[in-house]
């Protein structure tokens, strides 16, 4: 009998041990574990309209959303992400659509930043475009072959011949386009150039450049 007690008493005795030895750290880690099932709910409330820009262009991101709501002065304008209605400050921001800024007119916003359901304080509006399905953000590195006073051109590393709209974007007041060489405005600077690619109903294409760097 007395046997049979020792061995439960020593049987509890390494249990409270095992307990008592787990480190903080552990036990933080547990609690913070998060199961596949509460990721993927997580997941389901992001806005199924933004789109993170892939690879090194993951500033730029992209909302496709219908318009709702332009304010009377365009300071700002009221789209729907999802169910939720998100409005964004157009104060120096480039607008470059077909159609009229409208209520139920389909834009694709480019954006800077986080938007969050409704709240869109942590996102900076880049361009306003022509809603575009499958719109991406790229990158392309070339030389500058020619500049005007609205577009600039560039011959890609793979040999063909890009032309951009200035839109204000990020890099062009750095004198990064570089200064004309020759009758052709064509300098040679060696840029790399991130940018969206608007199509138009009738099949025509427009670039708009949204960061202009030296090319490394």
């Amino acid at each position: 009998m007395k046997k049979t007690l020792f061995i439960a008493l020593a049987v509890c005795a390494a249990a409270l041990f095992t307990a008592c030895g787990k480190s903080p750290e552990q036990t933080q880690s547990a609690a913070g574990t998060v199961t596949e099932t509460e990721t993927s709910t997580v997941n389901d409330t992001s806005p199924a309209a933004s789109a993170q820009a892939p690879g090194s262009t993951a500033e730029f991101k992209i909302l496709t959303a219908k318009v709702t709501e332009v304010a009377d002065n365009m300071e700002s304008m009221t789209v729907m992400n999802g169910d939720e209605k998100a409005t964004f400050h157009l104060n120096d921001v480039m607008v470059e659509t077909s159609y009229s800024l409208e209520q139920d007119v389909k834009v694709s916003i480019i954006y800077k930043g986080e938007i969050s359901g409704s709240d869109t304080a942590n996102a900076k509006v880049v361009l306003v475009l022509d809603a575009q399905d499958k719109m991406e953000v790229q990158d392309v590195t070339g030389s500058v072959r020619d500049q005007a006073m609205s577009t600039f051109t560039i011959n890609s590393d793979s040999g063909k011949e890009m032309g951009f709209i200035k839109d204000n974007c990020e890099g062009l007041e750095s004198g990064v386009l570089g200064k004309a060489s020759d009758d052709s405005n064509g300098s040679g600077a060696l840029v790399k150039v991130t940018y969206v690619t608007v199509t138009y109903d009738a099949g025509s294409e427009s670039n708009f450049p949204l960061k202009v760097e030296a090319a490394k």
